[in-house]
């Protein structure tokens, strides 16, 4: 009668859980988890250099300074559509942003649009993994050649997803991760920043050391303890029914200073990093359900050739804009939600140079999302598809 699936899930285990209060409450076991963590990324990503910090935001901010003092200019392009805190790293950064359009087809770059992007002068392309979805990398690279453009990879939504083999993350001058939680990796927090580049791999191996520590991290650990017992389906009604918790709000969060990741999110990790492979596939078989099930009543864009997505959410455009308020309403239950509210370049308050965004705003008007992590049951998908292809079937919640 309660049962109500969840937005978004990360693994987690008690295990994990042991691990990260071990962590924050002993040097001792702290040290060993950085050390575990360090291994996994070292062999995951192969960077040459890394730094944790205290969230993917964070990171982000970090990453665009260094490439715009590489670069020589401070302006950058980032895709129209998109997480706020993408904002919020370019007004940390004190960037010029110049924002490209984003193709509802492939969620990936407009090309005329990013070109446009370079030819007005950025030198720094930010890509993003929407809803794990990859993006063409090729084409990406060729243009940032074109341009002398450094390329950073916003993979915080792309964990368990791949290109050519490598994992998001893994293919751009600096790439930037994120722990928090509802993501595909969880430490309940904290992120990284990672550089596949030599020029960037002596500042960002000196970083770290410069940030000062976020402390042992026993909150989050706690709040991360709490997501864990109320994920489940048959409970998350309950946090679902507390406004004040602000579930699934898109806001505008303003910087902060950087610091590290705390010793509690790096034991959590420690045992996290290890769900990732059967999470991700468990995900990619739901979505692949999904779209067989939907896509002759909605457009789902489609991923890159020799790419995998991670599937943070399944993503579709609604064949009818003015379906997308009662196929919401009516699959609250399912774990349905429409996408980011605005394009960034109708955020308020934040400075952004761009022409046409029309594939950004088609993304906003019709875009929903739906669950495809392990919490959801093939009842489930069965229900969403026909949901989805006949709105009426379901009562709004």
């Amino acid at each position: 009668m309660f049962r109500r699936v969840p937005p978004v899930h990360s693994p987690l285990s008690l295990g994990a859980l042991s691990r990260g209060l071990a962590a924050a409450l002993s040097r001792r076991a702290w040290r060993a988890a950085r050390a575990e963590i360090d291994q996994w990324i070292r062999e995951t990503f192969e960077p040459r250099a890394w730094a944790w910090t205290d969230s993917g935001t964070t990171a982000l901010t970090l990453a665009l300074k260094l490439a715009v003092a590489d670069r020589g200019t401070r302006r950058i392009a980032l895709p129209a559509y998109g997480c706020y805190d993408l904002a919020t790293a370019c007004d940390g950064a004190e960037v010029e942003v110049i924002l490209y359009d984003v193709d509802p087809e492939t969620l990936g770059p407009d090309w005329n649009s990013l070109e446009w992007a370079l030819a007005e002068g950025a030198r720094t392309i930010v890509v993003a993994y929407l809803y794990g979805m990859p993006v063409d990398l090729g084409r990406v690279r060729s243009l940032a050649a074109a341009h002398q453009a450094v390329i950073i990879e916003d993979a915080a939504q792309g964990i368990g997803g791949s290109y050519a083999g490598r994992p998001l993350g893994a293919h751009g001058d600096l790439a930037v991760l994120s722990f928090g939680r509802g993501k595909g990796l969880t430490a309940g927090g904290g992120g990284a920043l990672l550089a596949a580049s030599e020029a960037f791999a002596a500042s960002v191996r000196g970083l770290e050391e410069s940030l000062p520590p976020a402390g042992r991290g026993l909150t989050g650990v706690l709040k991360s303890a709490v997501q864990w017992a109320l994920a489940r389906p048959r409970l998350y009604w309950i946090p679902a029914g507390l406004p004040m918790l602000g579930l699934g709000e898109t806001i505008y969060r303003p910087p902060h200073a950087a610091r590290r990741m705390s010793r509690g999110a790096m034991g959590v990790l420690g045992v996290t990093s290890g769900l990732v492979g059967r999470e991700a596939e468990g995900r990619r078989t739901r979505a692949t359900e999904l779209r067989r099930q939907t896509e002759a009543a909605c457009r789902v864009p489609r991923p890159p050739s020799g790419s995998e997505p991670g599937y943070l959410r399944f993503f579709l455009l609604a064949g009818d804009v003015n379906q997308v308020p009662s196929l919401v309403r009516g699959g609250r239950r399912l774990g349905l939600s429409p996408g980011y509210p605005s394009t960034l370049a109708e955020l308020p308050g934040f400075r952004a140079v761009h022409r046409s965004v029309t594939g950004a705003q088609s993304i906003v008007r019709q875009g929903v999302t739906t669950p495809a992590h392990s919490k959801v049951t093939e009842n489930d998908l069965v229900t969403t598809a026909r949901h989805l292809c006949a709105p009426v079937a379901i009562k709004p919640s």
